[in-house]
């Protein structure tokens, strides 16, 4: 197979040489999202890249801790167990199944909002302020409880 060049016309790149090095790179950040995201990545690949931002600290956990993790995450994936189907908002949701079932549909309420007319979810602070602080009010009918007073003793 015989390579032909392309002369350039300023004695610089070639139209073509740099159209496919602007091609290569605008698909360079493509490519690494993809391969982060360890979808595209075998489990061992995708190993040596979380291992390599651990030991760079490209990553907000100490060293120790994020080897821990990476060989953790390598097990799961090697085992098919670590999914990435999850979203944040079933995360927080499933959370709320630890809690005692009297206290599930409040917690549920705080995070996507009223499930029903008797309930009422409040905010105050803010994240600059330390947080969120989040009051679920639910209100429940009872029934009516009637207080006689007693006779006054003679």
């Amino acid at each position: 197979m015989k390579i032909r060049s392309i002369p350039s016309t300023r004695g610089g790149w070639s139209p073509i040489v740099f159209a496919g090095a602007l091609a290569g790179a605008l698909a360079c950040p493509w490519a690494m999202a993809q391969g982060s995201s360890g979808s595209a990545m075998t489990p061992q690949a995708q190993y040596a890249h979380d291992r390599a931002a651990c030991e760079s600290g490209r990553t907000t956990e100490d060293k120790a801790t994020c080897l821990k993790e990476a060989g953790a995450a390598l097990d799961a994936r090697r085992h098919d167990q670590l999914t990435s189907d999850d979203t944040p908002l079933r995360n927080a949701t499933d959370r709320c199944r630890m809690l005692p079932r009297k206290d599930q549909a409040d917690c549920v309420a705080r995070i996507v909002g009223p499930l029903t007319p008797n309930q009422r979810v409040t905010v105050s602070g803010s994240v600059a302020g330390g947080g969120d602080i989040k009051e679920t009010t639910t209100t429940t009918p009872g029934s009516v409880i009637v207080v006689v007073p007693e006779a006054p003793k003679k």
